[in-house]
């Protein structure tokens, strides 16, 4: 009985805090969807501690603890973390309502196979510590500060990249291929997270600065003469969007190395993952070049690119097609990448 309701949990909890990786699942099979659903999920309750800007810094370096804790030892009890939660608040909020429920994920991770806890345990950990060294070092010198370019892809990595190194891991559990395709797909497994991210940091770069965090990097900042307070300024757009159109070729760059990631899984035994990969990279060209062609459009807050509805369900309804050809999996993605609104 409980099995059923912590897989429920899980089930139902899933597309309330991401409506995208909801719909991409779906691309998997069982068990390996429940594999990357649970995965998603401990992720996401490292980021909702990370993202609780207004709880003190000794109590989300208690949930950091109480949570690693949890992936390492396997008789730790997870009421501990579920009651240390309280201090998150937000009673309504959705991500909430998972690190109070988190006894539910933790059990189900527990009951997967040794070799799939340990393609989860090594990034999971990694990226919660990583999130803990930028918690401390933006308490202390001010929320979300970016030094440089190299710093941004270092806060990328820990946030999204090491989730493409556990995808990989149990994929590759699931899907065994030669060991020169392995080879080629952990040689771009990070960038294929930390493409989908930098995306995200520019989609909502404004809306980010209005509410205090600036994931511009300081030093061109600096170069340029613009305080963090004052990117938004309008005398300022042109010097600011020097540095966005650097994070552009950066995002880009990434994107480009997604898409070789994508066309090495086999068409017929990683179909699936061919699918489940190609939806947000689809989305996020599109959404770059949306970035691109828009200007400095995203230095103003509440003008975020959105993809439409209707480009979303192209995607969804080339995808099958697009993931069994390559030239067809090329064509998909070269339009998402000079898709305009």
């Amino acid at each position: 009985m409980r099995v059923e309701s912590d897989i429920a949990f899980c089930e139902q909890l899933l597309p309330q805090v991401s409506r995208t990786f909801a719909l991409s699942i779906e691309a998997l099979p069982e068990p390996t969807r429940e594999y990357v659903r649970v995965a998603y999920l401990l992720c996401r309750i490292v980021d909702t501690v990370e993202d609780a800007t207004g709880v003190p810094l000794e109590d989300r370096e208690s949930l950091f603890d109480r949570f690693n804790e949890l992936l390492r030892n396997v008789d730790h009890d997870p009421r501990e973390f579920e009651e240390a939660a309280a201090v998150l608040g937000g009673e309504e909020s959705f991500d909430a309502q998972l690190c109070r429920g988190a006894a539910a994920v933790v059990r189900r991770y527990r009951s997967f196979p040794p070799e799939i806890r340990e393609c989860l345990q090594g990034p999971i950990l990694e990226m919660s510590e990583g999130m803990r060294s930028y918690v401390r070092r933006f308490a202390a010198h001010g929320q979300h500060r970016i030094r440089s370019i190299e710093d941004l892809e270092d806060y990328c990595y820990f946030v999204a990249g090491t989730v493409g190194k556990l995808l990989t891991g149990v994929f590759l559990a699931r899907c065994p291929v030669s060991e020169e395709v392995a080879a080629r797909l952990h040689a771009d497994k990070v960038s294929f997270g930390l493409g989908l991210q930098l995306v995200n940091i520019l989609k909502d770069v404004a809306d980010d600065l209005e509410r205090g965090a600036c994931f511009l990097p300081l030093d061109r900042l600096k170069e340029h003469g613009v305080p963090p307070q004052e990117v938004l300024l309008p005398e300022n757009r042109d010097a600011v969007m020097d540095i966005v159109e650097a994070l552009i070729e950066r995002a880009q760059a990434h994107l480009d190395a997604a898409k070789r990631y994508v066309l090495c899984w086999p068409v017929e035994e990683g179909y699936a993952i061919r699918v489940f990969t190609l939806v947000p990279l689809a989305l996020a060209c599109a959404s770059l070049s949306m970035i691109r062609q828009g200007g400095a459009q995203v230095l103003m807050p509440g003008q975020n690119p959105k993809v439409s509805r209707e480009f979303v369900m192209s995607v969804l309804s080339e995808v099958d097609g697009a993931a069994r050809d390559d030239e067809l999996l090329v064509q998909l993605l070269e339009r998402a990448g000079q898709y305009s609104a």
